[in-house]
């Protein structure tokens, strides 16, 4: 994985939304998140079927192993 290709998850505690980013492009997450951690599970989640890292990243196998750096 790339520096640029690196996911980094922005969580607001107070309103529990979500915002993903990779690279150079921003995601909101289109839930409600009760924890930084679901918001976590959430954004593997995101990146493992909507951006595509399931084909893009063979070294992991499913969502829970895609490093997401938590800010």
């Amino acid at each position: 994985m790339h520096a640029e290709e690196c996911l980094q998850l922005h969580f607001d505690l107070m309103s529990g939304r979500a915002l993903l980013s990779c690279g150079d492009k921003d995601y909101v997450l289109p839930d409600f998140y009760p924890t930084k951690e679901t918001a976590r599970i959430a954004a593997q989640k995101f990146a493992w079927e909507t951006l595509g890292w399931k084909d893009r990243a063979r070294e992991f196998r499913q969502p829970s192993e895609l490093p997401v750096w938590l800010r």
